[in-house]
């Protein structure tokens, strides 16, 4: 039975994506060794501009896995989009073109195996509540957001105790209030919204610009390498 899940996140780096994927995994129809988890990430900027995904999850890993159903897998192909965000690897476009994400090895542990993303020291800890608040909790109407939530603190490569302790020092300075379901931001952090906006903007605007980079190296660069 086909579903479809959709998350609204923020990358380290400040980037607002909603992420729908429909699953389940299938297996390759290229014949080649892995699953494929199709989806879109969409920039939550209002630009209207996505990324059409095709996780790649190989055999070997899956065997490790207690399943591939989104109880099982979903955080792991979250923190796998948000990673490649980052690091430019997703161009956003208004096209069905789909491009792959990997979803191997290379992001776990080689000795637990346990799924492995970013390492975010403290200082960029705070920064990731604080987007969170502002984008998913306000920007992006989902309303109060869970702190103590273990896809966030795997992502992140912390503990759930230590967003808990940045989420008692953001409340202590104002930042955040604490309603039924979990954590708001403040009129105090509400009111930092054009500097969080302008973060967001200067990392999409980096990823465009990566993207328009390589795409003049491919057209012009047959014609440079001659000059």
């Amino acid at each position: 039975m086909e579903t479809t899940t959709s998350n609204a996140v923020v990358t380290l780096g400040g980037v607002p994506l909603w992420v729908r994927l429909q699953w389940p995994f299938h297996l390759s129809a290229s014949g080649a060794d892995f699953y494929v988890l199709h989806g879109t990430t969409e920039l939550g900027d209002g630009s209207g501009l996505y990324a059409q995904v095709a996780l790649h999850l190989t055999k070997v890993v899956s065997e490790g896995l207690p399943g591939m159903e989104p109880e099982h897998t979903l955080t792991a192909a979250l923190g796998a989009i948000r990673m490649q965000t980052d690091r430019k690897q997703l161009e956003f476009l208004r096209t069905d073109k789909r491009q792959p994400i990997p979803l191997g090895a290379r992001f776990q542990d080689f000795k637990s195996k346990q799924w492995r993303f970013e390492q975010a020291s403290e200082g960029e800890i705070r920064q990731a509540l604080l987007d969170r608040l502002f984008w998913v909790g306000s920007r992006l109407e989902m309303g109060p957001i869970k702190i103590a939530a273990e896809a966030e603190a795997l992502y992140l490569g912390t503990t759930v105790a230590k967003l808990e302790e940045e989420a008692r020092r953001v409340e202590s300075e104002g930042l955040l209030q604490w309603t039924q379901g979990g954590a708001i931001a403040t009129e105090a952090l509400l009111a930092h919204g054009p500097q969080m906006e302008a973060r967001a903007k200067k990392a999409i605007e980096a990823i465009h610009g990566k993207h328009a980079f390589e795409q003049h190296k491919v057209i012009f660069g047959g014609a440079e390498r001659h000059e």
